[in-house]
This record gives structure tokens, C-alpha cells and sequence, in this order.
């Protein structure tokens, strides 16, 4: 078994897919005996890669690429300490200040981001997002008025865009998490919700949890609220690089995100509000969304 992996050098062992009936690529991401290591895309510069850390594995990481960024979609890290959700209402950075992160007792699965001297400083135009990697032709971005006009007409004529992502899958085919991303522009709403919707084989019920990539304006960020159109909005504002705390209703019984009648995950009026600022141009956010099916939802 694996136990000490250089990411500089580590060979992938993991092999892309595209879903078979959803969009984007699927990864066996498995809890296994040895550690599991995706292919590498790119975007706007920064470079990701999944990885699944054997139990106490420990990962080396090469700072001199860049800015490392780690978030843990399942498992959990010994060193630094981090779990897959913040703590309730709070805001946590994702940046990796060590040079290795090592596994707890039952692995860590890790979605790694370097953000090289090859980034954008600002995100002004969408060209700057092409995806490149392993089946990036599953991997293209599309406005949300194209993606959703068939459901509402909320985004027609909005500046936001999303990308189909990776679905991580357990070692039976089950989905860990689907991982995407989405941009909002300027003063851009992307809707209050509450995923109250039926789940179904092609939209499980989730536990979401979001990372900032990029802050256009430096004010966007997540808000909960009464009900749509409701005036008053609890803002959160969020910087690159910082993630939030659950937004759904905990199960006290499981320690899970807790589902209502229907099977969906029980989660307040909430959405994404895209800030304002009096420069010229455009100025995107850049959101990675993480939708963690219900049973590896564990907040503790």
C-alpha cells in the first residue's frame, strides 16, 4: 500500500469518463487500499487534480507551482486538521500553508487546485475558462439561459455561465459528489432556492457546499432569506480560496443533511448575489459547487 505520495510526481491511476446518462466525466474515486490519483485539467491557469488518500497517507505538495488550494469532499485530513464541512455559519480558507496533508484513519478525498503564475488576476471574459484535460469536450461552458431555459425563464439574458464537472463515484458506482463550476457577473442574482425539487436518478439529493475561486467585485457571495423577494437578505460575503459551512438542515439522528417527505435535502431560501463596483468591464465570479450525495454527507 501507498503511503507517501509527491503529487509532482505521482503518476495518475485513475482513468476519465464521460457519465454515461449525465453530462460531464466521471472518476472512480473509491475508498480503496492504495491512493487514487486523477488526470489534471487546467482553467484560467490553475490546475486540479482529484485525489483519494489512502488512510494516513501522507501527500507531498510542491509549493514552487503555486498557490495550493485543498478542499476534502469525503474522509477527513489529520494534518492540517480538515473535515468536509465547515462549521455551521462559518467561513473557512482552503489554502494550504504545509507542504504535505496527511489522511485521517478512513482516507481523505481531495479535490487540489495550484493556481500558477499563469492566472488571471481577474476573470474579464468567459474565453479565459476554457477547460483542458482529459475529455475537455465534455467539459464546455454554457450560459444558464441555455442550460435551464427549458425549466425557467429566471436566467434569460443573465451574464452567468456553468460547465458540466466530475462526478466522483464510490468503488460500487455510487456518486460521492458531483464537483462543477459556475460564474456570475457583475450584480448578477443567480436565484433564491431550496432544492426542494423530487431527487431522481439523474439529480440526486445533495449536500452542497461551495468554494470561491474568484471574487469579481470582492463583495459577492451567499445569502439565506425568508422567501424570494423577500428584502431582507443575511449576506456572506466570500473571498478566494474560502468555503462555507452547511446551509442545509443537519439530522441530529445521523449527523447528515436531513431530507424532507419528498427525499430532497432540507435547505432554507438561498441563493448567490454577485456584487457591484464602479469600474469598467466585466468582472466574473468563479464558483466550484460541490454536491455531496446524502449518505456521504456526514458534518461530523
Amino acid at each position: 500500500m501507498t503511503t507517501n505520495v509527491d503529487l509532482a510526481t505521482a503518476t495518475p491511476n485513475v482513468a476519465a469518463s464521460k457519465h454515461s446518462t449525465r453530462f460531464g466525466v466521471s472518476l472512480s474515486m473509491g475508498q480503496r487500499a492504495g491512493t487514487l490519483i486523477s488526470p489534471v485539467w487546467t482553467m484560467a491557469g490553475w490546475t486540479l487534480q482529484f485525489v483519494r488518500l489512502a488512510p494516513g497517507a501522507t501527500l507531498a505538495v510542491d509549493h514552487s507551482q503555486g498557490e495550493v488550494l485543498v478542499k476534502v469532499i469525503h474522509g477527513a485530513l489529520a494534518s492540517p486538521a480538515r473535515k468536509v464541512y465547515p462549521d455551521v455559519g462559518a467561513l473557512l480558507s482552503t489554502r494550504l500553508h504545509s507542504d504535505t496533508v496527511t489522511a485521517g484513519p478512513q482516507s481523505a478525498l481531495l479535490a487540489i487546485y495550484i493556481r500558477t503564475p499563469a492566472a488571471a488576476a481577474e476573470l474579464s471574459e468567459m474565453a479565459q475558462l476554457e477547460v483542458e484535460g482529459p475529455l475537455a469536450d465534455a467539459l464546455q461552458w454554457q450560459t444558464f439561459e441555455d442550460r435551464y431555459t427549458h425549466v425557467t425563464p429566471y436566467f434569460d439574458g443573465l451574464d452567468a455561465y456553468l460547465v458540466p464537472g466530475f462526478h466522483l463515484l464510490d468503488d460500487d458506482g455510487a456518486e460521492i459528489a458531483y464537483v462543477f463550476f459556475w460564474t456570475a457577473g457583475k450584480g448578477v442574482d443567480l436565484s433564491t432556492h431550496n432544492h426542494g425539487h423530487k431527487p431522481s436518478d439523474s439529480a440526486p439529493a445533495f449536500a452542497e457546499v461551495h468554494q470561491v475561486l474568484y471574487n469579481g467585485t470582492g463583495k459577492g457571495g451567499m445569502y439565506t432569506t425568508a422567501e424570494p423577494g423577500a428584502a431582507e437578505r443575511d449576506r456572506l460575503s466570500m473571498q478566494t480560496g474560502e468555503e462555507h459551512g452547511p446551509f442545509f438542515v443537519i439530522d441530529p439522528a445521523t449527523g447528515k443533511a436531513q431530507q424532507r417527505e419528498n427525499g430532497a435535502v432540507e435547505y432554507p431560501w438561498h441563493g448567490w448575489q454577485g456584487g457591484e463596483d464602479d469600474h469598467a468591464g466585466q468582472s466574473y465570479d468563479l464558483v466550484c459547487a460541490y454536491e455531496i450525495t446524502v449518505p456521504y454527507s456526514r458534518v461530523a
